[in-house]
This record gives structure tokens, C-alpha cells and sequence, in this order.
């Protein structure tokens, strides 16, 4: 049984979510219910969760601030968001906290259970293969210097290594230079972890057992976060073409002996040991430049990606246009449009990596807003697909993540074209509900029951369809048609404010003036004497409200 926080501001929310939903059934159980991020962090102390989910909108700390605590501290947990769809701009923000699943309210029970049995399936595959690591881990660990390790972890991570032994280590390789040089590979096998891990060892040897003849001092190993990394030692400072010949032997070894097919990143080099750690950040954004590059036995240089100049940051997808290409079916233009996103970043240096995988979700939230008006439900459709949103992050190419999008869009392509008939029909609908509101709006009968019984709908369908297709909440909209009424009467100073308020469906007058205030920033009475002041400067006042 794995332990899940519930994190909502409503109470009503929180403790339905809590306890009206079988979740032992499911392989899970409720370890607490908090209001906000701060009660969060304190019941996260006590009792670690395995997974929370979270509301956005909170009081005190967010869900925004919650996720971010979590990134940072707590990486483990597995964190889902529940939010409206409302809440873009947040959604948006949360994309760098890598928030494991969205769900959208309003949410029904099938798809909580598709969600949480998921959840449960990816935990138990985690924990098998966390105890499978660990197994190979420990026979590594064994087999290997473990002081070396715990020394070599320590300089690239620029804490927790005897000062004084290092100085003797290093400050005796007198004007030595010092960089960090990562090698990253693709395997076939790479979602299998213990297969992966054992490609990795397997790099670590040939290179160990290679770098000696060499004429420069590299020690090799894997890592704390699982990245095959050298210290690079040379006495003078390095020449690029020097390096690069060293780099591309190591790689040409790795393949002939290993049969992989590896690439490196290069950092700076420096004379001050202790700038390693700066050293090791530098060569891991070198590797990440793999994404935008098909070359094989790539070698980037931190240098290198000092001078690039490109402005990643002013493209962006039309939206506007990419939605008209899904609604009008047109699959080749759709796959043309991705096509000249991901052709501008081909090739290029990117130090904002991961800012591919921000523009696609961004794509993504953008269109499954968009999409709601014409009744598509981009999530839905993911969802028959199983995919999620934080897949894009899985796939390690340009190719392959445009390739997703483009499989995402044909299929919700698809569904507009079956959506179109019910589209007309619900605009139909939305026109009639419309004219009878229209008509009625100051009939004391009027309300959500008596056009559901006129249109023969139930009241959730013509809210919805009400919202959808006018952008405002059915309520809202009768109250701001009575307002604007009442402006009219009130230029006839025989009728009394109570009066009016009673005609326009408020039997307390002071709810009226509080709506009227609320809308137009003063009162019944400030707005008749305005209009007795001089029509003329009352109607100006109210265009510019």
C-alpha cells in the first residue's frame, strides 16, 4: 500500500477526495489531508508520502511553490496536480518541477481509477527495479576503490571532501590544468535500467583501462547521478585540437570494444581545483546538446556553447493556425507546421536544454484549452493513446519528440472531424438557451431548471454548453443583463431603489447595490445622481467602466 497527501484548500474537496473513493482497492491509502503547501511540508516530515495530489490555487503556499519545495527536496515523490482550466498560466509554471500527472477538474471517479492504478503499476515497477539496482550496486561497490568514489563524488559535487587531502592531491600537480570531461551513450536497451546500468560499467572499464596511455591524466567512473565522468589533469593548459584527438580515441575504443556508440561533453579548463564542480555543470550541458544533433560520436565543448547565438527564446508555435489545420483535417499541414518549430532548433547550441520540452507543453496547454470550445478534449484523447503530458521529456531526439506531437495532433484531428456534427448542434442549443435568457432574464422564474425544462437538458449540460460557447457562467450572465436594466430605470427618479430591485428579481436590496458597486464601481444612488447632474457625463463614465 503506497501512502498518498491530499492537498486542497476546500474542505468539501479535500475529505470527498479522501473518502469517498476506494483507494485500498486501488494499493493505496490516506496518510493526511492538508489546506495548503505549508500544512503539506509539515505532514511531509512526519510521515513521507509516496505520492500527493495537489490542488493549484491555495492560500498560504500554492501548489506552485509546493511543487517546486518538492523538486528540490523531496524528488521521489510523485506529484499530481489537480487543476481547472483556469489555472494555464500555473500549469505553465509547473512544467520545470516535472509534476508527474495532470488531472482536470471537474474529474470523474474512471478517471481517477485509470490514474492511481497507473500510479500504482509505475511504483511497484520502480521499487522492483530500485531493489535490483541496489543488488548491482552493491556488487559494484564492492568491486571497486570506494574511497576513490566517495573522494571523486565529493570534488565534482564541492562538498563533503578533507580540504587538506585534496590540496595535497592536487597542489602537488604544480600548474597542472584541471576539467571534467562526461560521456553519455545510446543503447537499445536504454528503458531497461540494469541492462542500461551494466552498459554503463561496462564503459567505465574501457576507459580505465585505456586512459593510462594516454597523455593526459584521466580517472573514470560512475558517478552519483549515474553519469560516466573524468577528471581531466593536464600541465599545461589544453589545446582544443589536443582534446579533441584524446576525446575522439576514447570514443573510437568505446565502440570497437563496447559496440556503443558514445558522445561527450567538454568543459572549460581551469588551473583552481576547486572550480571541478562548475567544471562537471559545464560538460553535463554539453551532453545535453545530444538532443539537437543526429551526428554520431559528437564532442561539444563548453567553449564552444559560450559562443553560440541563438535567440530559442522568440520561437514559439502558432497555436491559431495549428488549431485551424486539426479542425480542417489538414494532417500534412499540421506535420508541415511542427516541422518548422523543430527545424529551427536542428543543429543548433542550446545552453536552455530543456527549453524543447517547455515549448511543446506549452503547445500542448495551449491547445487543450483551445480545443474546448469546439468539445475536444485533448486529454481525453491522450489518454486513449496512454499518453501524458510529461511523456515529451521521455523521448531523447528532435525526431522523436516531434514525432509525438505529431501523433497527438493526428488523432485529435480525427476526433474534431467526428466532434463537428455535435459541435452544430451544441452552438444550436447554446443560441436557444440564449434567446429564452434573453427574453426572461427578469422573470423571477427564471433560473438553470426552468430552461432545462423548456430545451428537455439536464442543468450540468446547459451550464457547460452556457460556459462553452459564451465564455461566462449562466448566472453571471442574468445578472449582468438585470444591471444593465436597471441603469435604465434608474434614470426615472419616480421608481425607488427597492423598487427596482424587486423588479429586477433581488427581494434584498442591499445584495443589488453590492452587485451594481461591484460592476460599475458606485452605488444605485451615486449613479442616479449622476444622471440628474447631466445624463451625458453618467454614460461616459460607464463606457469607460
Amino acid at each position: 500500500m503506497y501512502k498518498l497527501l491530499v492537498v486542497e484548500d476546500e474542505k468539501s474537496i479535500a475529505y470527498g477526495i479522501a473518502n469517498s473513493i476506494p483507494w485500498g482497492e486501488w494499493g493505496f491509502v490516506i496518510s493526511g489531508v492538508c489546506g495548503n503547501g505549508l500544512e503539506a511540508l509539515e505532514q511531509i516530515k512526519k510521515d513521507k508520502p509516496h505520492v500527493i495530489i495537489s490542488d493549484i490555487r491555495m492560500p498560504e503556499m500554492d501548489g506552485i511553490e509546493l511543487m517546486q519545495h518538492l523538486n528540490q527536496n523531496y524528488p521521489e515523490i510523485k506529484i499530481i496536480i489537480l487543476s481547472g482550466y483556469n489555472d494555464f498560466e500555473y500549469l505553465q509554471m509547473s512544467i520545470k518541477s516535472r509534476v508527474t500527472e495532470y488531472l482536470l477538474k471537474p474529474t470523474d471517479l474512471d478517471e481517477f481509477e485509470v490514474m492511481f492504478r497507473k500510479m500504482k503499476d509505475r511504483l511497484d515497477d520502480e521499487n522492483r527495479k530500485k531493489m535490483e539496482e541496489q543488488e548491482l550496486k552493491q556488487a559494484y561497490e564492492e568491486s571497486k576503490d570506494l574511497k576513490l568514489k566517495k573522494k571523486f563524488n565529493a570534488l565534482i559535487k564541492g562538498y563533503g571532501y578533507n580540504e587538506e587531502e585534496m590540496e595535497e592531491e592536487f597542489l602537488k600537480q604544480d600548474g597542472n590544468w584541471f576539467g571534467v570531461i562526461l560521456i553519455s551513450f545510446d543503447v537499445q536497451n536504454s528503458e531497461d535500467k540494469n541492462a542500461f546500468y551494466q552498459e554503463q560499467i561496462k564503459v567505465e572499464d574501457i576507459l580505465n583501462e585505456k586512459a593510462p596511455n594516454e597523455i593526459i591524466v584521466g580517472k573514470y567512473i560512475l558517478n552519483y547521478e549515474e553519469k560516466i565522468t573524468g577528471i581531466l589533469s593536464l600541465e599545461e593548459e589544453p589545446e582544443e585540437e589536443v582534446l579533441r584527438s584524446y576525446t575522439k580515441r576514447m570514443l573510437e575504443e568505446i565502440l570497437e570494444e563496447g559496440n556503443i556508440s558514445a558522445y561527450a561533453g567538454i568543459s572549460n579548463f581551469y588551473m583552481d581545483f576547486q572550480m571541478l564542480p562548475q567544471c562537471y555543470e559545464q560538460a553535463k550541458c554539453c551532453v545535453s546538446q545530444k538532443i539537437y544533433s543526429e551526428a554520431k560520436n559528437l564532442i561539444m565543448f563548453y567553449k564552444e556553447m559560450q559562443e553560440a547565438d541563438f535567440d530559442y527564446y522568440a520561437i514559439s508555435f502558432d497555436v491559431e493556425k495549428i488549431v485551424k489545420e486539426i479542425l480542417e483535417q489538414q494532417e500534412n499541414k499540421i506535420e508541415d507546421t511542427l516541422e518548422q518549430i523543430f527545424s529551427e532548433f536542428r543543429g543548433k547550441v542550446i545552453l536552455d536544454y530543456d527549453c524543447i520540452n517547455r515549448l511543446s507543453l506549452e503547445l500542448m496547454f495551449n491547445l487543450s484549452r483551445e480545443l474546448l470550445r469546439y468539445g475536444v478534449q485533448l486529454e481525453k484523447v491522450m489518454k486513449k493513446m496512454d499518453y501524458t503530458y510529461t511523456h515529451i521529456y521521455s523521448f531523447k531526439s528532435l525526431e522523436a519528440k516531434k514525432e509525438f506531437l505529431f501523433k497527438i495532433l493526428r488523432e485529435v484531428s480525427k476526433e474534431s472531424a467526428r466532434m463537428k456534427g455535435e459541435w452544430k448542434n451544441r452552438s444550436s442549443l447554446a443560441q436557444q438557451i440564449k434567446e429564452i435568457v434573453d427574453a426572461e432574464y427578469d422573470s423571477n422564474q427564471i433560473s438553470l431548471e426552468y430552461v432545462g425544462a423548456k430545451v428537455h437538458k439536464n442543468t450540468a449540460y446547459i451550464s457547460k454548453i452556457f460556459k462553452n460557447e459564451f465564455g461566462c457562467n449562466f448566472s453571471d450572465y442574468i445578472i449582468s443583463k438585470r444591471l444593465e436594466k436597471s441603469q435604465k430605470l434608474l434614470a426615472d427618479p419616480a421608481l425607488k431603489i427597492y423598487e427596482i430591485s424587486e423588479e429586477m428579481g433581488w427581494a434584498d436590496v442591499s445584495n443589488y447595490i453590492k452587485l451594481f458597486k461591484k460592476k460599475y464601481g458606485m452605488s444605485p444612488k451615486e449613479y442616479r445622481n449622476i444622471l440628474q447632474a447631466g445624463g451625458g457625463s453618467a454614460a461616459k463614465y460607464m463606457e469607460n467602466k
